[in-house]
């Protein structure tokens, strides 16, 4: 779980250097640990603050690497995951679907992006088309990670 976690991170800076001031890149990290959280059938509740933990300090680096203001993105991150979680826990052990996690995993990176737009100053007339790139990454992203999640919960009841 920690090996991927700091995997995506990595990836998603990669992502972030190739592309830096050309658009912003979907929070791989974030979709990381969310379908770790999700996917762990266990319920046991030092690992979802194990993964806080992870998406803290995962939102410091970001934060320390690109806009070096230490917490945004770490608050960003551990919010958005907060509320993920609450969401998640609305829904009654038969709803927890791949189309939720779909759902959940696609809405949860819109508080990245648009603190990205708000730090990263990208210009209005670029406004759409870095939206409509990161969207274009995000939703496949999104939709990979609940399949993963359908063929884990498959396992799970087989």
């Amino acid at each position: 779980m920690i090996f991927n976690s700091v995997l995506s991170w990595y990836i998603q800076d990669i992502l972030a250097v190739l592309t830096f001031d050309a658009l912003l890149v979907p929070d791989i990290f974030l979709l990381c640990i969310l379908y770790n959280k999700f996917s762990d059938f266990s319920r046991d509740q030092g690992y979802e603050i194990l993964l806080l933990w992870v998406l803290f300090l995962g939102g410091i680096l970001w934060d320390l690497r690109w806009i070096e203001i230490p917490g945004i993105y770490a608050f960003v991150y551990t919010g958005t995951f907060l509320c993920a979680t609450w969401i998640w826990s609305l829904f009654p052990e038969s709803g927890h679907t791949a189309i939720i996690v779909y759902i959940i995993l696609w809405i949860s990176q819109l508080p990245g992006f648009f603190t990205g737009l708000f730090l990263w100053n990208v210009e209005a007339e670029h406004y759409l088309r870095s939206m409509l790139i990161c969207q274009a990454y995000s939703i496949p992203l999104a939709a990979v990670f609940s399949l993963l999640y359908a063929r884990k919960l498959k396992l799970k009841n087989a």
